[in-house]
């Protein structure tokens, strides 16, 4: 296995300040309780990010802030992330505390939910880097690349968001009735 590595943690600002910075928005036909359902999960994560193999909650439910999850990436690569904000239904951002990944010092990323009608959200995605060694020099090129990427990754995402079955999985359930 690749030699896991310590990252440095992050605040909100460096959503403003890391020197390669990717920013996606899709409004989507659901509301922002819906798509914070498909946030929390664990599966969805591998049908719409090209890159996740495999999410696992290392937290106990319900999720909330310095929730910690494990996610596999491509090429046997495996990220730790701490949920540093955690707004339900409005905002969760995570940084990467350790990562197999070479030349990262720093990673994080903010969602940013927004109801815009009864059954109409807005998301906005940032994804923030700082890299170590030759990698920096190449942010010029990795960001436009990344974006275009990023905006496939999100027309999937808006599929799943808007079917039928998440749809129907998020609405709320009946309490049960009291047999008479």
């Amino acid at each position: 296995m690749p030699t896991m590595n310590k990252m440095e943690p992050v605040t909100l600002d460096f959503f403003d300040t890391a020197p390669l910075r990717v920013q996606c928005t899709m409004v989507a036909k659901c509301t922002p309780e819906t798509l914070f359902e498909t946030l929390r999960g664990d599966t969805v994560w591998t049908e719409w990010a090209g890159v996740i193999q495999g999410v696992e909650w290392t937290s106990e439910k319900p999720y909330a802030k310095n929730a910690t999850r494990d996610v596999s990436i491509v090429g046997g690569m495996l990220v730790k992330e701490l949920f540093f904000h955690w707004e339900e239904n409005e905002r969760v951002a995570f940084y990467v505390t350790d990562s197999t990944i070479p030349n990262l010092s720093k990673f994080a990323e903010d969602y940013v939910v927004e109801r815009l009608g009864p059954n109409e959200t807005r998301l906005t995605w940032t994804v923030a880097i700082e890299n170590e060694g030759f990698m920096r020099y190449l942010n010029p090129i990795t960001a436009p690349i990344m974006k275009l990427l990023f905006q496939g990754w999100f027309k999937k995402y808006k599929k799943i968001l808007e079917s039928p079955a998440v749809q129907t999985a998020s609405e709320p359930r009946a309490a049960a009735q009291p047999r008479a």
